[in-house]
């Protein structure tokens, strides 16, 4: 017994298997995220160094020219560009499409390693990473500001931060215009030279108290150093003179300050920190941006009255564009999808002929979505536009077996017998068919490199939907 003998025998079996498509391609477009484009790699490969107070001139002849010599040797590069800045430099090292990303990073790991030690000795340890758009913020939120920017930035990461970044899809926030809190000390030169001292740089140390042990109990013993208040800190024992303790309040002034200003940001010329949230690879950009506007409110109210979120029009919302081009791709898809049906009965003339060849599309089409769910795609631009592709297709198969079990049943056959022999007789022309066009469309997905990340999830959705809509003409149709 074939397939289509078994559906048609077994008709109740048949409505499960076509519900069961349907239900699947329903949990997977639920689960799927939302993107204009498909995930790129890009290979290209960051080298991040600073070395705090050196000029660019400094940093160009003593670091950025250094590491390029050496990057330059790997195998495969294309293109080498560096921007050396104050204090820091930044090498993009681009190479050629079809690159494997996890082995370049590693020789550039292993190229920056071995110069290592002709570095200067105070440059902070290079950051190795690869370039990826993701990493761009798809929401930026203007927060306004009113006194102090450290007072706000410290709000907003103790407040505001863990309740959107607990917010699933989100892989972390950027901030704008912050301004951390900093404790300066102003030294007295007077007062230090009258008490024969020096000022001496010195990292924060937590020295361990040990330990106190018993005959059945071992206790650590933790010293409590830290600072509470900034009285305290003024009160700090710095050296002895004539056995008299010097304490700090005597030879400098302790002021609860911030770090000085680099970076100034405004809103409507008025002085603001951008809150920016970066979506995890893969994830529903469309999702995150919702449900971000939706706790905003709850975020509004725990807010101080000199910190206020600017009103939501003016965010800089990158998921506009997204949700632009997957409206636009539905639309064409539901749109083909209707044509086709119209087409069809113009040529049949016939209404439950039509519905019947109809019914393949949206069947074909919503398990597809639950294909793009299972091989870890998003909806985005190329899958909607490999699914408005299919249309044409996956419609088909359903109207070659229909047309012959057509023919059987004006030859006198009834329409048990007829479902069964006409579509025995067209199965395997309508397999063939169906397999050739896969087969056009499946070698896309092995494309490597650029081309391959853009135009592989279009060439597998593609080869997909006919499959499954095979499977719908051999099962559902007769």
């Amino acid at each position: 017994m074939t397939l289509s003998d078994l559906s048609v025998e077994r008709p109740i079996l048949t409505w499960m298997m076509t519900l069961g498509l349907i239900v699947f391609g329903v949990l997977g477009y639920n689960r799927l995220g939302v993107d204009q484009y498909p995930n790129m790699e890009f290979p290209v490969v960051t080298v991040t160094s600073t070395l705090p107070g050196a000029a660019p001139e400094g940093m160009e002849e003593d670091v950025t020219d250094v590491l390029e010599e050496t990057l330059n040797t790997i195998g495969g590069v294309r293109k080498i560009s560096s921007t050396s800045y104050r204090g820091a430099s930044q090498i993009l090292v681009e190479f050629e499409l079809g690159t494997d990303l996890d082995l370049v990073l590693q020789d550039v790991r292993d190229k920056v390693s071995q110069v290592r030690g002709m570095l200067p000795r105070e440059l902070d340890p290079p950051v190795i990473g690869n370039f990826n758009l993701n990493d761009q913020p798809v929401l930026w939120i203007p927060i306004e500001v009113e006194g102090s920017p450290a007072y706000a930035t410290e709000i907003l990461k103790r407040q505001v931060n863990p309740r959107i970044e607990t917010i699933d899809g989100v892989a972390g926030l950027a901030i704008f215009g912050e301004l951390d809190r900093n404790i300066r000390i102003w030294l007295d030169g007077d007062a230090l030279r009258a008490r024969q001292l020096s000022a001496k740089g010195a990292e924060h140390v937590e020295v361990p108290a040990g330990e106190v042990e018993s005959g059945r109990v071992e206790w650590a013993v933790k010293t409590a150093a830290e600072f509470e208040t900034i009285a305290d800190l003024e009160g700090m024992v710095v050296a002895h003179v004539g056995g008299a303790p010097v304490r700090l309040r005597d030879v400098a002034r302790v002021e609860d300050g911030s770090e000085d200003v680099e970076t100034i940001a405004r809103y409507n010329a008025r002085t603001m920190v951008g809150i920016g949230v970066r979506k995890q690879s893969g994830s529903n950009t469309v999702g995150i941006v919702d449900e971000v506007f939706a706790r905003l409110p709850d975020i509004a109210a725990i807010l101080p009255s000199s910190i206020r979120i600017q009103d939501p029009a003016g965010f800089i919302d990158f998921s506009k564009g997204v949700r632009e081009a997957v409206d636009e791709g539905e639309f064409a898809l539901v749109f083909g999808a209707l044509l086709a049906v119209f087409t069809v009965f113009v040529f049949l003339r016939r209404t439950r002929p039509t519905l019947i060849v109809a019914l393949a599309i949206p069947v074909s089409l919503i398990a597809t979505f639950g294909l793009v769910w299972l091989f870890g795609f998003t909806l985005n631009v190329m899958t909607l536009l490999g699914m408005t592709l299919a249309v044409g297709v996956v419609i088909d198969d359903a109207i070659v077996v229909l047309e012959n079990i057509e023919r059987h049943r004006e030859n006198g056959a009834d329409p048990r017998t007829a479902a069964r022999t006409g579509t025995r007789e067209i199965a395997f022309a309508a397999t063939s068919a169906t397999v050739s066009v896969a087969a056009v469309f499946l070698p896309v997905a092995f494309v490597e490199g650029l081309v391959g990340s853009f135009l592989g999830e279009f060439g597998l959705v593609v080869a997909g939907s006919v499959m499954i809509s095979l499977f719908v003409a051999l099962t559902l149709t007769p």
